[in-house]
């Protein structure tokens, strides 16, 4: 739950709409990862994603790191609804 509430905590700054972020936990997929879906509002995806990828790579490697002190893996996908 703590991977959770980081990637929400670093989205709510960079969208209008924070009512419609969601973040959901899948299970490890065949690799041993843990899969975290994050969904924002369509008008909201550009400013999460940023030029070339930078504040997504960013909210990942913040996230990685954080998961890794826990010995977890962890992949980020973030899309719009």
């Amino acid at each position: 739950m703590m991977i959770e509430t980081l990637i929400k905590t670093l989205v709510e700054p960079l969208v209008d709409h924070q009512e419609d972020i969601f973040v959901k936990q899948f299970t490890e997929d065949a690799d041993g990862y843990i899969i975290y879906e994050v969904l924002v509002n369509r008008e909201d995806i550009g400013r999460v994603i940023g030029k070339h990828g930078s504040i997504a790579q960013a909210i990942r490697t913040i996230c990685y790191a954080a998961a890794m002190k826990n010995k977890k893996r962890i992949r980020i996908n973030i899309d719009h609804f």
